[in-house]
């Protein structure tokens, strides 16, 4: 049983203990369990002022590990804290990370992944581009993040199911003893079947509106990239846009009527330098540059091998899984990492990059196949 972790778990419910004061408990004790022990002095050495200590104080003897890890069990509820090595790195490089994430269905935190957002109150124009976008980079192997909400969020995690094998997760603003909203549910349990559902709150917090920007930053933590789809003036999604600067992400915003209010927050997003998006290959292109950017370090192969001339933007690893393809064109994922030899992680990065390069496909049983050119291929 992981006691440091159930311990962030039980902070994370008690008042005044936000993110920021838990995390700087983890980074001053290498075991959160101490503070069992400490007294008042050493609590306020910690840095927790005279109410959280006595609120801590008040509540610690509800601490009760056992009963904590029967309960998420009981509701199918995982959790990553900062002590767990799977804890997503992109939301450990944002300010005010959340120390604990409870999750439903599958970790896809290695995948590519590009936040589609936008208004509630969203137009049929709106619903259409933001549902053909997430479908598409889906097929890409691009992992959708949007927040569940009414309107662009969850079409476009509903495009993204669309596709075959999409992946997406939804960020939600409340605990999972809640569903919000509620008219969701049967597309909750599809996420949750085919993709990821999270949140930083305790199962028991109810949806309120203080939430939803908590949650808008875990979103744009996530993501790689943030397409604003429709926004409105004063409208919500720009919360995660100024989110998502303040991380050093990239935006890009659909254009729109000018004289449609949804399209006035987009239209000051491109005014003040965002990206403009017209079609998919804008994102796939930046997708491409961005994982090309993170393999910079990589040994290029540079001898006289057909496989390299053709496509000479692989590395050595990348060749070795494309190599895979010589004799079979079709391959389970489970061989791809038997015969390549790869760790998972490397694996699940390259068969991305060929996808986004158009050489492979994924096909449903976790099988890829290979789509480029097979005659050139041939000496290999």
């Amino acid at each position: 049983m992981d006691i440091n972790s159930l311990a962030v778990i039980f902070l994370n419910q008690l008042s005044g203990f936000g993110p920021r004061t838990i995390i700087e408990l983890i980074s001053n004790l290498n075991n959160l369990n101490k503070m069992w022990s400490l007294n008042k002095q050493q609590l306020i050495n910690l840095g927790l002022t005279e109410k959280k200590i006595r609120i801590f104080n008040d509540q610690k003897e509800k601490f009760k590990p056992q009963k904590i890890a029967a309960e998420l069990k009981k509701k199918n509820i995982n959790y990553l804290t900062f002590y767990n090595q799977k804890y997503p790195a992109r939301l450990k490089e944002i300010y005010d990370p959340p120390p604990v994430i409870f999750y439903k269905g599958v970790l896809n935190f290695q995948l590519p992944a590009v936040a589609v957002i936008g208004s509630r109150n969203s137009t049929v124009y709106g619903r259409k581009i933001a549902s053909r976008t997430a479908s598409k980079l889906a097929e890409k192997g691009v992992n959708i993040i949007s927040g569940l909400a009414n309107g662009i969020d969850s079409t476009a995690h509903q495009g993204a199911l669309a596709a075959d094998c999409g992946i997406t997760t939804a960020v939600l603003g409340n605990g999972f003893d809640y569903l919000y909203p509620s008219q969701n549910k049967l597309l909750s349990q599809k996420i949750i079947a085919k993709g990821l559902m999270l949140t930083e709150f305790n199962p028991a917090v109810a949806p309120r509106a203080k939430n939803f920007p908590r949650r808008n930053r875990i979103i744009s933590g996530l993501a790689d990239l943030i397409l604003v789809v429709e926004a409105g003036e004063k409208s919500g999604t720009l919360i995660t846009v100024d989110y998502a600067l303040d991380q050093g992400k990239d935006i890009m915003a659909v254009p729109g009527n000018i004289d449609r209010p949804n399209s006035v927050g987009c239209n000051r997003l491109i005014k003040k330098g965002a990206a403009i998006f017209t079609q998919v290959s804008d994102i796939i292109d930046f997708l491409s540059r961005y994982l090309q950017q993170i393999d910079s370090e990589n040994e290029f192969v540079n001898d006289a091998k057909q496989i390299s001339k053709i496509y000479p933007e692989l590395n050595s690893d990348e060749i070795k899984i494309l190599k895979l393809f010589q004799h079979e064109v079709e391959i389970y994922y489970a061989d791809l990492l038997k015969l390549s030899n790869l760790t998972t992680e490397k694996v699940d990065k390259i068969l991305i990059k060929l996808e986004l390069m158009d050489l492979i496909i994924r096909l449903k049983g976790k099988k890829y196949q290979f789509k480029g050119l097979q005659n050139l291929l041939k000496p290999i």
